[in-house]
């Protein structure tokens, strides 16, 4: 019996730690080690890896028993503006790989009981689409590598209906959007929702990176769309 299956069968099995790795190796950038769990002033340390604790939530990881697949939603505070310098640097993080990992706090590297193979089995989903960013937060949808297979067209990163365009934000304190980020060229006084719904305050102004609901809204449906992504095609490795 491993570790691992020893401390599940007891009364006490220890405090559950969650690790997080955002691998963006595929896009030319660095893997980034991320926790939501902090144990005062120690450092999380697994495998020869130090984990940054940060403010994030993380859910729809469960399976069910239908044959569908989970598609996650990931929270990451932007507090410290690195994930929103990454989100600038490497396209929304669109393509990179994003991992999951559980154990139990005796198993860390600076635990009573180091064993980097004390694990829950490994999640391993993709960024699929960045579905808000603003000064507190930033989300992604995530999806499953089992759910990209049996792919008949070469793979590419931007090829779902997902725009990988940055838009523009508003700035409560300045009182107008802030474009200095922004790679839509939208600029017009018509707001909509991540939905696609008509709203009059330009705070809730979002993109939804979608054809439809996001760019024909704003550009029209017979004139040219700068929409950068490849409506009808799924997305490959």
């Amino acid at each position: 019996m491993s570790q691992l299956d020893e401390a599940i069968q007891s009364l006490q099995p220890g405090d559950l730690v969650e690790l997080f790795q955002l691998d963006a190796t595929p896009l030319g950038g660095p893997v980034y080690y991320f926790t939501s769990t902090s144990f005062g002033t120690d450092a999380v340390l697994f495998d020869g890896n130090t984990y940054t604790p940060i403010d994030i939530q993380a859910e729809n990881f469960e399976w069910n028993g239908q044959g569908s697949l989970p598609t996650p939603v990931v929270r990451i505070s932007n507090a410290t503006r690195v994930a929103s310098a990454a989100v600038i640097e490497f396209n929304d993080l669109l393509g990179a790989i994003f991992i999951r990992i559980r154990t139990f706090r005796q198993f860390l590297d600076n635990g009573d009981s180091p064993d980097s193979d004390s694990v829950f089995p490994i999640e391993v989903y993709r960024v699929e689409r960045k579905a808000k960013q603003n000064k507190v937060l930033i989300e992604w949808e995530l999806s499953s590598p089992m759910d990209q297979q049996g792919r008949q067209i070469p793979a590419r990163q931007y090829v779902r209906d997902s725009c990988p365009w940055i838009y523009r934000y508003w700035d409560a304190s300045a009182g107008e959007f802030d474009y200095t980020q922004a790679t839509c060229p939208y600029t017009g006084t018509q707001y909509f929702n991540a939905q696609g719904e008509t709203v009059t305050d330009p705070a809730l102004d979002r993109c939804s990176k979608q054809l439809t609901t996001g760019c024909r809204k704003r550009f029209g449906t017979t004139g040219e769309l700068p929409f950068g992504g490849f409506p009808g095609i799924g997305q490959g490795f």
